[in-house]
Order: C-alpha cells, then structure tokens, then sequence
C-alpha cells in the first residue's frame, strides 16, 4: 500500500494561518497567565494530593505577610481564610497573640475527616486533629511560620471523587 502524499502548504497557506492567528489574538485573546495556571495544574496532576482553591483571605494573610512577619515577628491579630474543595469549603481563622497562636476551622458542610497541620521551616512539624460533627476542628497551640492543612477523608464506596477520595486534599502554604 502506498504512503499518501504529504500535503504542501504554499506561501498563501502560511499567510492565511498568520492572519487567522492574528485575529484571534485581537478579538480573543489567552489570558496572561494560562500557560503557567496550566502548567501548575499538571504538575498537580502528577502530586500525592490534590490542592484545594484559596477563594477569600482578609487583610495581608497567604503569603504575603512574609516579609512583614520577617520584620515584626510579633504581630497580632485575627485573620480569616476560605478554600474550596470538592464538593466541601473550609473556612479557617487564625488567632494570635504575642507569640502564642492558634487555629479553628470549619469544613461546610461536615464530614468525617482528619486534618493535619504541617508547618514548613527547617524543622517540620505536624499536628493531627478530627473535624467534629458540627464541622469544626482545632489547633490550639500553632507553630509559627509557614503553614499548611492536609484533609484526609475517611473512604466512602459510594463517591468517586472528592471527599472519600484516596489523596488528601491540601491548601497552599499560609502564613501564622
């Protein structure tokens, strides 16, 4: 059996496929950060575990209060977070004074579950917990630093994904 021919593309062709490429970039362009939000979600892909979705955070918390938390290491205060799972939302508010901290959280709407809270300096640590009947679980002493929540729900047969799935749910690192 024969190969078939390989199609030539003419100049024609190639300026045609420009234009074209052209005016979608005009009239719809890719947002700025696709190639690394897609890049990002493959990586996760391949992980242990499955991040959940920072979707609210009052005042400078997530991140961003490194630098100030570098420079005024006794800052107090009482900041909030909210993620989003599958199927579930965690809402988390942190509470610290002097050098004390703590942490008390709520998983919408309750289910069984495990949380873990790993800080992430030089020498890690982790603290384990059980989210209560009503949602809500605790820390109440916190290490300082960066920080992270692992969920770990106990396995359901009749869901495929999400809670009762086999990999923890994880948020992005957090500052106490």
């Amino acid at each position: 059996m024969a190969d078939p021919e390989e199609p030539t593309e003419t100049p024609a062709d190639a300026e045609l496929l420009d234009a074209i490429a052209e005016l979608w970039d005009e009239l719809d362009p890719p947002p700025d950060d696709l190639a690394e939000g897609v890049l990002a979600r493959i990586e996760t892909n391949d992980l242990d575990a499955e991040l959940l979705t920072l979707v609210e955070w009052d005042k400078e918390l997530s991140g961003v209060r490194s630098v100030t938390m570098l420079r005024a290491p006794e800052e107090v205060g009482t900041w909030s977070l909210e993620y989003l799972g599958p199927g579930f939302r965690v809402q988390v508010r942190i509470s610290r004074s002097a050098r004390q901290a703590r942490l008390d959280g709520w998983v919408v709407p309750a289910q069984p579950m495990t949380v873990f809270l790993t800080s992430m300096g030089k020498k890690p640590t982790t603290d384990e917990t059980r989210v209560g009947e009503s949602g809500r679980f605790e820390f109440p002493v916190t290490p300082t630093g960066a920080c992270r929540l692992t969920f770990v729900s106990e396995p359901v047969s009749d869901q495929a994904s999400g809670p009762g799935s086999a990999r923890p749910l994880v948020t992005p690192p957090f500052w106490i």
